[in-house]
């Protein structure tokens, strides 16, 4: 009866593992959940302007990751940028050039300091309008499973299908896309895509810009 006892015991603690790594990962899950973030979203409330002039201020910021706090990526860091001028950030890996663009976005916000645009402190303006004033170009080009117009059309809510053309038209993509023939899987042509952006990373920057 024992070693009964002994040999299903044995047989159900693999099981017993599985349920403890999934109650562990479902802590971390409603955790990230139920979090409240600091910058609301959601936000319609805050600032609006007719239009932006497109300068830009950093002054005196600090800022450091909420996952790596005692690391400092800047301390009293200051940079303007005025309308029309083209910029680099330049250095090694970790200095701060993308933490910059992210405050921009407002991804984060600085510990101290302020981050202005046209002098204003880009905590008053209302997130989701301030956002549809920037194009941003990552590194890497992302496409989503879907059709060549639909990843176009992540860049502007509600873009009509003259913009989305206007900007294939300008990023000199209009004449690959029209080679597709319509039968096309949207699977398909999103690889096809995918791997035209990865021979000229000039096309897929440009749609993006064309269309924030």
């Amino acid at each position: 009866m024992i070693i009964l006892f002994c040999s299903r015991l044995g047989q159900v603690s693999p099981s017993l593992t599985a349920f403890a790594a999934g109650q562990a990962a479902a802590f971390k899950m409603f955790e990230t959940i139920q979090r409240q973030p600091d910058i609301d979203v959601c936000d319609t409330g805050s600032r609006q302007l007719d239009d932006i002039s497109g300068n830009i201020e950093l002054r005196e910021v600090c800022f450091s990751y909420p996952s790596r706090p005692d690391e400092l990526i800047f301390n009293g860091f200051s940079i303007s940028i005025s309308r029309g001028t083209t910029a680099a950030l330049v250095g090694q890996s970790g200095s701060g050039k993308s933490t910059a663009i992210s405050l921009i976005e407002r991804f984060y916000d600085p510990q101290a300091g302020e981050v202005l645009i046209d002098g204003i402190n880009l905590r008053e303006f209302q997130l989701k309008w301030i956002r549809q004033k920037i194009g941003l170009v990552s590194q890497e080009p992302v496409l989503f499973t879907c059709s060549i117009k639909e990843n176009i059309s992540y860049g502007k809510n509600g873009a009509t299908d003259e913009e989305i053309r206007a900007a294939a038209e300008v990023a000199n993509a209009s004449n690959f896309i029209d080679k597709f023939p319509q039968v096309c899987s949207r699977l398909f042509i999103c690889h096809l895509l995918k791997f035209y952006v990865l021979c000229d990373r000039h096309f897929i920057s440009l749609v993006l810009y064309n269309c924030v």
